[in-house]
C-alpha cells in the first residue's frame, strides 16, 4: 500500500498532465461547423470546385475557408463562435468580372449551422455585367434581347490584360433593298479597361464572330453562339504583329500548334485537311490522325478541319511560340457524299461584270485584287487586304474602319477614293464600307488613282471597285 503523501503526488501529476486535455475538450465544446451547398443558378446545378470562404467581423477578423465536392457540398469544422461573411470564389465569377453576393452568418458556440450560397441567376448576373457604372465601355443593343458576352484579353507573351483593345462582335442578317435581298454584316464595338475586360450586352441569340485588335496586333476571327438568357465567355490572346507587307503574302510567324483529329468514336482519321486561318500553313493527319503546323501567328486563331464525309469543323486555338499546344479535335457530324453533278447556266450579270474586271486588269490600270489572292492572304478586314495593296495609305478609322488614300499622279490630295459596289456608288465613307463588309463575302476588288480612274468608276480622287460573290 503506497503512502497518502505519494498518492497525493500521483493525483497532482495527473490532475496537471490531464489540465490541457481538459481545456481543449472544454474549448472543442465551444467550436462549431459550418455546412451546406453552393448552387450555380445560371446552369441551374451544384457548382463544384468553389472555395467557400468565412470571414469573422471585426474585431477578431478571423477567416476560413473550404472548398465544394463534385455535388457542391462544402464544410468547415471548428468554427468558432461569432458573426461572419460567408463569400464564393469560383473562376466562373472570374470570367465575367463580377462577385456573387455576400451572406451573414451567425455562428453558435457549438453545434452546427448550415448555410445555402448561390451564383445569382442570368438576369442577376446581366444586370450586374451590363450596369451603367462598369468601368469599361460596355457594348449594348436592343434591350429586348437577352444574351450576354463577357471576356478578358491577354498578352500571348507576357500573360499579362491588354488595355485599351478595341473588340469588334460582327453577325450577318438579310438585308433587302433595289437590288434584292443579299447578306449584310453588322458590328459592334466596346473597348477593355484597365484590367483587359470588356462585355456585349443585349446580343440576340445567333451565331457571331468576335475579334481583338490594339495597334498592328490583332486576333483571328472567332466564332461563336449565343443561346438565349446566356452569359457566353470569351479569353483572347493578342499575339505579335499581324500585319503583312504586300497583298501576295500571307501574314506568316512563328507559333506552332499540334493536334489530333478523330470521330466520335476516338478513331483516328486520316487524310484530314487541317488550316489555320490567316495563315499558308497547311496539315494533313496521318494514319495516327495527328498533325503539326508552324509558321502561324500567335494569339487566338480558329482552325479548320475538312475531311470527306464529315462536315467541316472550326474551333478556336491559339498557337504559340513558347511552347507546342495540342488540340483535339472531334469530327462528329456525318454528311452524304454524292456523286459529281454538271450543271449547264447561262452567264449572270454579276458573272458579266466580272468578265469586265478581267478585261480592265489586262490593260494595265490600277490595281486588281482576286478572290484567290484574298484567299492566299485570308485577311481579317477589308482594311487588313487595304493594307497588302500597293500604293494604298491605310490610317485608323472608328471601330474596325480605316480611312485610304491612293497615290498617284493627280491624286495629291489626302480626300478618299470614292467606293463603288457591285456597279453602284457606295453612299458613305471608305470606314463606314469596310464596317459594313467581310472580306470572305468579296469577289475581287479594283483600286484607281484619280489619274487611271475608268469612265464608269469616277472618283476625283481615286475609285475603289469592290465585286461581292
Amino acid at each position: 500500500m503506497l503512502p497518502s503523501r505519494v498518492i497525493t503526488v500521483i493525483t497532482l501529476v495527473l490532475g496537471a498532465a490531464l489540465a490541457p486535455e481538459r481545456a481543449h475538450a472544454q474549448a472543442l465544446a465551444h467550436l462549431a461547423t459550418v455546412d451546406g451547398v453552393v448552387y450555380d443558378s445560371v446552369r441551374k446545378q451544384p457548382l463544384a470546385h468553389a472555395i467557400v470562404q468565412l470571414v469573422e467581423a471585426p474585431p477578431r477578423q478571423g477567416a476560413y475557408s473550404a472548398s465544394t465536392d463534385s455535388l457542391g457540398r462544402f464544410r468547415i469544422a471548428d468554427v468558432r463562435a461569432g458573426q461572419y461573411i460567408a463569400g464564393i470564389l469560383h473562376p466562373l465569377l472570374d470570367s465575367i468580372g463580377v462577385l456573387a453576393p455576400y451572406r451573414s452568418v451567425k455562428v453558435p458556440d457549438s453545434g452546427s449551422v448550415r448555410v445555402e450560397l448561390a451564383i445569382p441567376s442570368a438576369l442577376g448576373l446581366t444586370k450586374a455585367i451590363c450596369a451603367p457604372a462598369r468601368t469599361a465601355p460596355v457594348g449594348k443593343v436592343a434591350p429586348d434581347s437577352t444574351g450576354t458576352l463577357v471576356g478578358h484579353v491577354y498578352d500571348a507573351a507576357t500573360g499579362a490584360p491588354v488595355p485599351s483593345t478595341v473588340i469588334a462582335v460582327l453577325w450577318t442578317v438579310l438585308s433587302l433593298d433595289a437590288h434584292g435581298v443579299h447578306h449584310e454584316t453588322q458590328q459592334l464595338h466596346a473597348r477593355t479597361n484597365e484590367d483587359g475586360w470588356f462585355a456585349f450586352c443585349g446580343l440576340g441569340a445567333g451565331d457571331y464572330q468576335i475579334r481583338a485588335e490594339n495597334g498592328a496586333r490583332n486576333t483571328g476571327f472567332i466564332d461563336f453562339a449565343l443561346l438565349p438568357h446566356d452569359i457566353a465567355r470569351m479569353a483572347l490572346i493578342l499575339g505579335g504583329d499581324s500585319a503583312a507587307s504586300t497583298v501576295d503574302t500571307a501574314a506568316r510567324g512563328s507559333a506552332r500548334l499540334a493536334g489530333t483529329v478523330t470521330t466520335k468514336d476516338g478513331h483516328p482519321i486520316e487524310g484530314a485537311e487541317v488550316v489555320v486561318d490567316g495563315s499558308r500553313a497547311s496539315a494533313t493527319t496521318d494514319s495516327h490522325g495527328a498533325f503539326s503546323l508552324g509558321g502561324l501567328l500567335d494569339g487566338t486563331r480558329m482552325v479548320e478541319v475538312r475531311v470527306l464525309g464529315y462536315a467541316p469543323v472550326r474551333v478556336a486555338v491559339t498557337p504559340s511560340r513558347n511552347e507546342l499546344p495540342s488540340i483535339a479535335i472531334v469530327m462528329e457530324k456525318r454528311v452524304e457524299t454524292l456523286q459529281t453533278l454538271t450543271v449547264f447556266g447561262k452567264e449572270s450579270g454579276r458573272m458579266r461584270d466580272l468578265t469586265g474586271f478581267a478585261q480592265r486588269s489586262k490593260r494595265g490600270f490600277g490595281h486588281f485584287v482576286t478572290r484567290s489572292q484574298i484567299e492566299v492572304i485570308d485577311p481579317q478586314t477589308v482594311c487588313d487586304l487595304f493594307r497588302r495593296v500597293p500604293g494604298v495609305t491605310v490610317t485608323a478609322g472608328g471601330g474596325m474602319g480605316c480611312g485610304v488614300h491612293i497615290r498617284g499622279m493627280g491624286s495629291l490630295s489626302r480626300c478618299e477614293p470614292t467606293v463603288y459596289l457591285d456597279n453602284t456608288k457606295f453612299g458613305g465613307s471608305v470606314s463606314e464600307f469596310a464596317n459594313s463588309i467581310s472580306p470572305r463575302d468579296i469577289m475581287g476588288i479594283e483600286l484607281y488613282s484619280s489619274a487611271t480612274e475608268p469612265v464608269q468608276f469616277p472618283g476625283g480622287c481615286g475609285s475603289i471597285v469592290v465585286w461581292t460573290r
